[in-house]
């Protein structure tokens, strides 16, 4: 990496996915705990998309990151990679991929660890250090700059899809050598279906304007299109898939109808930067609108629920995939500062829900599939179960008018 790029991380003043920060410290006279939160730190960047902790940068009165201390030489010194890596794998298995730089930015030093994501199997913790790392778990970096436990079944599910694609990954590049390809297929393959979704969610996280309640929603489909979709294809199929009503909580014709071509795909960000629509040339859809109410209805929940299930369902037709599995996930971040009609509330930061149909399917049954969506996320913010039945002849009623 050249310096201007330390320079960048140093600078960037907003934690993520893939960057952390810490205050000046040293190995030597850290606490097992203190030590035990940086393996942890850097066992999530290896279990997610791999990342950047920055050693040297203290938070201000206001929580943001832009204290530029930096570090002393000794400091620096004690980071020495031999104790630091023999802690470290003494606690996780297998080994990490990282290193370990002391760059100087703006005559100031700085500690940086560099980590790449897992190659072939995922990190586990192998030997626990109290209210830190917990043995047998896998670790994971959310959006939200958090590093914690992988404890839904979708993030669990995720590492062994990577698992998988790694290995596909490392046979293709011995195919491809066998077989002298010269490029590869301009498709993109389905296994790359997640990390596109996270790429266009760090677009549009650094262009909304304002920072609210998060809903994002996927359709996912298990293969991708075997003949990618022109720009022109892929506007008309968002504009005929959206779901006809005069109020809408999903999409409007309009936002439907304006996206622009962006590299394999049609995106659409709004003027305010508020909402973002984003389909792929392999079938891929993602959604994510800021909304800064934190007060939620169960009405409007609904809504957006069925239209979104109604959008799937035919999105899939348009595509031609009526008989192909689509996964659904539906998110709310941050949870837990949301509150659903006044008094029901999550403790999680994210709440997500799944479910996994053939287009024809959600089609023929968008009411239940719908339902489903928002009983799931429901149960996340407490909600009753009678106050949510409530709901299912309402979505029904709602899509049947149109």
């Amino acid at each position: 990496m050249r310096s201007y790029d330390f320079a960048e991380l140093v600078y960037r003043k907003v934690e993520s996915d893939e960057l952390d920060y810490k205050s000046a410290m040293s190995w030597r006279t850290m606490s097992r705990q203190e030590k035990g939160k940086i393996v942890r730190h850097l066992t999530a960047f290896a279990n997610t998309r791999g990342g950047f902790l920055v050693i040297g940068v203290s938070e201000n009165a206001s929580g943001v990151p832009s204290e530029y201390t930096g570090v002393s030489e000794e400091q620096a010194g004690s980071f020495d990679p031999t104790p630091v890596g023999d802690f470290i794998n003494a606690h996780i298995e297998p080994a990490l991929d990282y290193t370990i730089e002391r760059p100087l930015v703006d005559g100031k030093r700085y500690v940086i660890f560099t980590v790449r994501p897992f190659k072939n199997l995922p990190h586990v913790c192998s030997r626990g250090v109290d209210g830190e790392l917990q043995e047998g778990i896998f670790y994971i970096r959310t959006a939200e700059a958090s590093s914690r436990p992988a404890r839904r079944a979708h993030e669990m599910q995720e590492l062994l899809r990577r698992c998988m694609r790694n290995e596909r990954e490392q046979l293709g590049r011995i195919l491809r050598g066998i077989l002298y390809e010269s490029r590869q297929s301009s498709a993109v393959s389905g296994i790359r279906m997640n990390d596109l979704i996270l790429d266009a969610g760090r677009y549009f996280r650094r262009r909304r304007g304002r920072s609210g309640i998060l809903f994002k929603f996927a359709v996912i489909p298990d293969q991708p299109l075997s003949v990618p979709l022109t720009s022109g294809d892929l506007s008309n199929a968002v504009k005929d898939a959206v779901f006809p009503c005069s109020r809408p909580e999903f999409l409007s014709r309009t936002e439907a109808g304006s996206g622009q071509a962006a590299n394999g795909s049609v995106r659409f960000l709004s003027g305010e930067k508020s909402l973002m629509w984003q389909l792929f040339d392999n079938g891929l859809f993602c959604y994510f609108c800021d909304r800064p109410d934190a007060e939620l209805t169960l009405e409007k929940l609904a809504r957006f629920c069925a239209e979104s299930t109604a959008f799937a369902g035919k999105l899939g037709e348009i595509l031609n995939l009526s008989e192909e599995l689509f996964t659904l996930r539906m998110s709310i971040v941050p949870a837990d500062e949301a509150v659903i009609d006044g008094r029901y509330r999550s403790a999680e930061k994210e709440v997500s829900a799944e479910i996994r149909r053939s287009a024809a399917d959600l089609v023929s049954g968008r009411d239940h599939h719908a339902y489903r969506l928002l009983r799931r996320i429901g149960e996340e913010f407490q909600l009753p179960d009678k106050q949510l039945d409530r709901f299912h002849a309402e979505i029904s009623s709602f899509l049947e008018c149109r």
